[in-house]
């Protein structure tokens, strides 16, 4: 798992579009080829232990300074094991290299977190940076959500915004306490997906994903959940000092 640079020619990319407003062949084949080049290498796979039980989430790197890489992850995947002594992170980079990682700040209200890992010597990796949007991205705007669902790497879905609205979640999510409009997106995503990034076109991020709806029969993904930028903006800014 380690090392392997041409792990990320093989990511699994699920070009999907689900949207029923549009007939007619869209040609999403230069999106894919940014995403495989660039962005998918500001993907990270984050896992947490605490008290013995392993958590799995998704990242995303927005920021480098001094030798350490900054990602973006939602504060259930990583913030309860970074406050701990009792708890682990570690990030895993598009490559499948580990680093050990520490919490910066975490938020219930935005169900936001930051974790930062350093510059590893001797690891075949190109982490890229990417930028975070300064405005809400407009309804109908075309998507790619990046993530590890179930664990995997280097997994991307495509999408659209569909509206912003305030999503009531059900079952365990004591890590969130949301209760703004939030993107709702249809890009498809799963358990492992949280924390992982919305991006446009541009390759900015837009979202960051936190909850996905699915059918109570069937389990079948009905559409995500992803705090917007303006809202990551406003944690980021909270930070004392730069990042």
């Amino acid at each position: 798992m380690k090392k392997k640079i041409a792990s990320v020619l093989a990511a699994l990319i699920l070009a999907l579009s689900l949207s029923a407003c549009n007939v007619g062949y869209i040609d999403n084949t230069a999106f894919v080829n940014d995403i495989t080049e660039q962005a998918i290498k500001a993907a990270v796979k984050i896992v947490a232990e605490l008290r013995g039980t392993t958590y799995i989430g998704s990242g995303a790197v927005y920021a480098y300074e001094q030798g350490r890489y900054y990602a973006l992850t939602n504060n259930h995947v990583a913030g309860e094991a970074g406050q701990s002594v009792l708890g682990q992170l570690i990030v895993f980079d598009c490559y499948g290299n580990p680093y050990e990682a520490r919490l910066e700040k975490a938020s219930l209200e935005n169900d936001l977190a930051i974790v930062s890992f350093a510059e590893q010597e001797g690891y075949l990796a190109a982490i890229e940076v990417l930028e975070i949007a300064k405005t809400d991205e407009k309804v109908g705007t075309e998507i790619a959500a990046i993530g590890s669902p179930e664990g995997q790497f280097n997994t991307v879905t495509l999408g659209r915004i569909l509206r912003y609205d305030k999503a009531e979640l059900t079952g365990d999510h004591s890590g969130s306490e949301i209760e703004y409009p939030v993107i709702c997106h249809s890009a498809v995503i799963r358990g492992g997906s949280s924390g992982g990034m919305l991006i446009n076109k541009d390759l900015q991020i837009v979202g960051i994903n936190y909850a996905g709806g699915t059918l109570e029969e069937t389990g079948e993904f009905v559409e995500g959940y992803a705090v917007p930028a303006e809202k990551i903006t406003d944690f980021l800014n909270e930070q004392q000092g730069e990042v």
